[in-house]
């Protein structure tokens, strides 16, 4: 089984998105995660807000297919003040919801496991997991859940808190909001995520990997995991 993992997208021009399908059938993917973050950026408009939520539409109910829902996704899914994110508009919410439909939420997932690899939007930190290594893939779902319950509501959720690095008085954020220079790694546990771009992917030792490269132009950068093995790849032009 091949995995190909793509980091935060931001509305990426239509030419990398068109490069992104033919790098999935290139390598012959069996399965593909995006880490979310699909929407905004910066001076962005309804129009490219709607552009992404056709590609997302036309890719959602894909099987092999799983879509995580980022910060920025989470303020149009569940659009109530404890997920408002920067960015966010009443005018691209209306023509996300409209493309995507009024069940769009249950389509996304906040995490996925890919070969013993925990992927989420923006990491774990382990100030928000005391449980022990081989309780966090159930203690992870369960917050799945609640999360799911607490955004219906209004109510937050500690996936939706903000560190410190971002202007939050925590010392790291959630699996949302946590930036890659505040995660503690967990040891045992070897993750993926995106959210805090840079110019290259960047490592917390072996186990704890950040992807995001989308400084402005969309994301530089893929994962491949077979085999429980990780492959970084340029994304090319």
């Amino acid at each position: 089984m091949k995995t190909l993992v793509f980091p935060d997208l931001h509305e990426s021009p239509q030419a990398l998105l068109d490069r992104i399908e033919n790098l999935i059938a290139a390598e012959g993917a069996d399965r593909v995660v995006f880490l979310g973050d699909y929407f905004d950026r910066y001076h962005d408009t309804p129009a490219d807000a709607e552009r992404m939520a056709q590609w997302l539409a036309a890719h959602l109910d894909d099987p092999r297919r799983t879509h995580l829902i980022g910060n920025h996704d989470a303020s149009y899914l569940w659009p109530v003040e404890t997920t408002f994110c920067p960015g966010f508009t009443w005018e691209k919410e209306a023509v996300i919801r409209a493309t995507l439909g009024p069940n769009a939420r249950d389509r996304f997932v906040f995490h996925a496991w890919v070969d013993g690899w925990l992927l989420t939007h923006a990491g774990l930190s382990a100030q928000w997991m005391t449980v022990p290594v081989d309780l966090v893939a159930t203690a992870i779902a369960a917050e799945e859940k609640a999360a799911r319950l607490a955004f219906g509501q209004d109510t937050h959720h500690w996936f939706v808190t903000v560190g410190q690095k971002r202007g939050g008085p925590f010392p790291a954020g959630g699996i949302l909001w946590c930036d890659h220079r505040e995660l503690e790694p967990i040891p045992g546990l070897r993750q993926i995520y995106g959210h805090t771009p840079g110019s290259q992917p960047r490592w917390i030792g072996r186990d704890h990997l950040c992807l995001d490269t989308n400084v402005g132009h969309g994301p530089q950068h893929y994962v491949a995991i077979e085999d429980g093995a990780v492959r970084i790849q340029a994304l090319g032009s």
